[in-house]
């Protein structure tokens, strides 16, 4: 069902806002409850899908409520007597009134409206969105930029680069004992200066493999080439330095996300400006596109965090492929794109046998569900750690194709990326993205401090 909100046009927020509820994946509350909802200016509006015997504990808000039950049946308990609430029935609910709901039928649906917004959801304080999963440990605090991506070595040397719509004095960072220290030295940051070969420009994506080495990828976004950064841990030095064919990642490429095959001497990367693969031969140096295919677009979903709809550049976000990342073995490629609930898989030997564009295609399929995402991690037993934008949290997609949610927190305003340790840790990249002026079209909203977090698996 589609539902559009007009606000008050003598307003100073005016805008309307247009989503499809039947599109993109729920927010699971709790056990047997999940939900979509938006907000407005003035209201707040869910749609709640319950089985039998699902629970909403007792709880009020200075908010009236209206509910309207349009499949199953409910039971509410409010000021000492009892309500049933059947397929067509509504029931209001005067603000400040504790109440608490049973669910009596699977498949019961529940559409509710709000006045005024519901800020107790935005804020991620009400009582039944408690936090699940381990506590956040963290690992770094920042107060004047957002961190981008992270990536921990075998060894347990933290980095990270410092996200480009910060525009940030520092690219790349170790973080030595909580503080950010610039990698490999103070000379390769670019600082305010013009963009030039010799320091970095807008990197993002950046992971270390099992040879104890460091790859970034920098966009380029202002140098108007993409270069693969790689570097020796032993030494802390540069070992290599690729500029990609600019046939391949032409000038306004946004290729930022990479995975790194060392078995086989391979590296993909994920563009979603042309929403494409890029396969790198590290040995030839030669590289290959795959551009085209539908699993590579994005879905017709919206981005919706705390209610609202995320816009990017100017319009309701729509971003191709994204995430991309290897099996241990190194021989399956995933990926999904951001905007979207699908997460394929391919083998990877297609690429390293410079297969045609249509025997790849063929061969992409289908591994399971996920939310709208930013980053991935996967782990040596073949399971999937994927961000879940809107549900504040981190989402496990196991061998099997079966998706749970992991880690809900509300500290978790957007979960940008994430790495996965052989010591069973998981690192969190936080940097509040949808506050950006590239996402919301207005001046930069975000709260500092920014944070990278770990949890114990």
């Amino acid at each position: 069902m589609a539902f559009m909100f007009f606000f008050n046009s003598v307003q100073a927020q005016q805008k309307v806002l247009q989503t499809d509820f039947n599109k993109g994946i729920w927010e699971q509350v709790d056990k047997g409850l999940k939900r979509k909802w938006v907000s407005g200016t003035e209201s707040t509006f869910a749609f709640w899908k319950m089985d039998k015997d699902a629970h909403v504990a007792p709880h009020n808000h200075p908010n009236e409520q209206v509910t309207y039950i349009t499949k199953g049946s409910v039971k509410v308990l409010m000021n000492g007597k009892e309500y049933i609430v059947k397929a067509g029935g509504v029931l209001v609910i005067p603000a400040g009134i504790t109440h608490e709901f049973f669910c009596l039928e699977d498949g019961t649906e529940d559409l509710d409206f709000f006045t005024p917004v519901r800020k107790d959801w935005v804020e991620g304080s009400a009582s039944y969105l408690s936090k699940e999963g381990k506590e956040l440990e963290i690992v770094a605090q920042f107060n004047d930029t957002r961190p981008g991506n992270v990536a921990v070595s075998h060894n347990g040397r933290v980095f990270a680069t410092m996200h480009p719509l910060s525009d940030p004095k520092q690219q790349l960072v170790e973080i030595i004992n909580g503080k950010a220290k610039p990698f490999p030295s103070p000379e390769f940051q670019k600082n305010g200066q013009q963009p030039n070969d010799n320091q970095f420009d807008t990197p993002l994506g950046v992971i270390t493999d099992k040879e104890n080495r460091l790859w970034m990828i920098d966009m380029g976004l202002g140098l108007g080439k993409t270069r693969l950064w790689c570097f020796d841990l032993k030494k802390n030095k540069v070992a290599e330095k690729i500029e990609l064919p600019a046939d391949i990642a032409p000038k306004g490429s946004f290729i930022q996300d990479v995975a790194i095959d060392e078995k086989n001497g391979w590296v993909y990367l994920a563009d979603i400006a042309n929403p494409g693969i890029i396969a790198l031969n590290l040995k030839t140096k030669k590289a290959r596109r795959f551009s085209g295919h539908p699993a590579l677009q994005t879905e017709d979903v919206d981005m919706i965090i705390d209610g609202k709809v995320i816009d990017f550049g100017g319009k309701p976000s729509r971003v191709g492929v994204n995430p991309i990342t290897l099996s241990d073995d190194r021989e399956t490629l995933f990926f999904g794109s951001m905007n979207g609930t699908a997460w394929y898989e391919i083998p990877a030997r297609l690429f390293r046998e410079n297969k045609d564009d249509n025997t790849i295609g063929n061969s992409i399929k289908k591994f399971g569900e996920k939310p709208v995402s930013d980053g991935v991690a996967t782990d040596k037993q073949g399971n999937h750690y994927i961000t879940n934008l809107g549900g504040h949290g981190i989402s496990k997609l196991d061998k099997n194709g079966k998706l749970t949610g992991l880690i809900k927190d509300p500290k978790l305003q957007w979960p940008d990326n994430i790495a996965v340790t052989d010591d069973g840790y998981l690192y969190i990249s936080v940097n509040q993205l949808h506050t950006t002026t590239a996402f919301s079209g207005q001046p930069d909203a975000g709260k500092p401090p920014y944070f990278i977090y770990r949890v114990k698996l």
